[in-house]
C-alpha cells in the first residue's frame, strides 16, 4: 500500500508540476524527454494518459482524473512560485551579511511549511484519484508500484 501511494504521488506530482505552456516554451516536442519545463519531464496530459492507459481507465474515469488534477493546479502553481521565490532568495544570500543567519532561517522555515502544504495537497489529490479507481485498477497500480520499488532498490548507488 505504501509503495502504491509513493508511485501515484510521483506520477501526479510530475503531472501537475509540469504545465503545458512550459512544455511548449521548452522548444521540445510534447512528451518524454522534451515536453516539460526543462525538457526532461512529460507534461500533465501525457502523464495522465499514460496512467489512464496503464490502468485501462474508461472515458468517465479519465475525465474525472483530469478534473481532479486541473482543480489542484492553482494550488500547485502557488506552491511552485513560492518555492521558486525561496530558491532565488537563497541564491542571493551573502554569507558576509549580518542578517545572513536570520534570512537563511526564515527561508528554511518557509520551505518546511511549503513541504507540509505540498504533502497535504498531493495526499488529497492522490486520495481523490484513488477513489476513482476500481479494485482491479488499484491492484494493478499496486503491482506496478511494487515493481518500481524493487527496481529502485536494485539500482546501484553512487558513493
Amino acid at each position: 500500500m505504501r509503495v502504491h501511494t509513493v508511485v501515484l504521488l510521483a506520477v501526479l506530482s510530475t503531472a501537475v508540476f509540469s504545465s503545458t505552456a512550459e512544455a511548449h516554451r521548452s522548444g521540445g516536442p510534447p512528451g518524454f524527454f522534451g515536453g516539460g519545463p526543462d525538457g526532461a519531464f512529460p507534461g500533465p496530459e501525457l502523464m495522465i494518459e499514460h496512467m489512464a492507459d496503464h490502468l485501462d481507465l474508461d472515458d468517465t474515469q479519465r475525465e474525472q482524473v483530469r478534473n481532479i488534477v486541473e482543480s489542484a493546479r492553482p494550488e500547485i502553481q502557488a506552491l511552485r512560485e513560492q518555492l521558486r521565490a525561496n530558491r532565488e532568495a537563497l541564491a542571493s544570500l551573502q554569507t558576509g551579511d549580518p542578517a545572513y543567519s536570520t534570512e537563511l532561517n526564515d527561508i528554511a522555515i518557509s520551505n518546511g511549511q511549503l513541504a507540509t502544504e505540498g504533502t497535504l495537497l498531493f495526499t488529497r489529490v492522490r486520495s481523490e484519484v484513488h477513489a476513482v479507481l476500481n479494485d482491479e485498477q488499484r491492484e494493478k497500480l499496486a503491482r506496478g508500484k511494487e515493481r518500481m520499488r524493487q527496481a529502485f532498490e536494485q539500482k546501484p548507488r553512487g558513493r
